[in-house]
């Protein structure tokens, strides 16, 4: 399943909503504790998942002409996870940026920029033709709204599960769930996909598919 314009708009919006709601009625004890993710707290996954109350005017800014350099968010993610990739070369600093801007968020802060962020996407007239408005983007140079929203969409998706299995209480819709395991499949090469998919070869052949 691939989502496009309105519902992928709405699919995203709708996940950052749940991650807003879960995170109103985080308790003090649930806020520190620990996840699947290395060094990672409750407090500090959020920090990392958590849209910024910049991040629509930093759109509206990269806006550019041209074609996008990349059209699809499979290749965006085999570009970042490449083993000189961004998202291995960089890891432990974007690990500890998560630390650092957990220290200044509460659950009630956080929920807020969940519900305020999902109803911001919400009022954006141009996710209905996402995938024909290029920006410019780190790494990659340019790509389309469309890619970002759906590597968003994934993010949100494989970490709210993160936070089901660290806090309970939440769960991605079947749809995320459904886009987000369809965009995976399509990070690896499609045979070592299809062969660690049938049995003819070990599953680390292609999975962890990103990091």
């Amino acid at each position: 399943m691939r989502l496009v314009g309105n519902a992928l708009r709405d699919e995203l919006a709708a996940a950052w909503e749940r991650w807003g709601h879960r995170c109103a009625d985080l308790t003090a004890t649930q806020w520190r504790n620990t996840t699947r993710c290395e060094a990672w707290d409750v407090q500090s996954l959020v920090a990392h998942v958590c849209p910024e109350v910049t991040t629509f005017g930093e759109l509206a800014r990269a806006r550019t002409d041209g074609p996008p350099a990349v059209t699809d968010a499979a290749e965006m993610l085999r570009v970042f996870n490449r083993p000189d990739g961004v998202a291995n070369a960089t890891a432990d600093r974007i690990a500890a940026q998560a630390v650092n801007e957990a220290s200044m968020l509460s659950p009630g802060a956080a929920a807020a920029r969940f519900i305020a962020a999902a109803a911001e996407l919400r009022r954006m007239p141009e996710m209905a033709r996402a995938g024909e408005t290029v920006i410019r983007y780190p790494v990659v140079g340019s790509t389309t709204l469309g890619v970002v929203a759906e590597v968003a969409l994934l993010e949100a998706t494989v970490h709210l599960l993160d936070l089901a299995d660290a806090v309970g209480g939440v769960a991605p819709s079947d749809r995320a769930l459904a886009a987000s395991r369809d965009l995976l499949i399509a990070v690896p090469d499609p045979a070592v996909a299809v062969e660690a998919l049938a049995g003819r070869m070990p599953a680390r052949a292609a999975v962890p598919a990103i990091r």
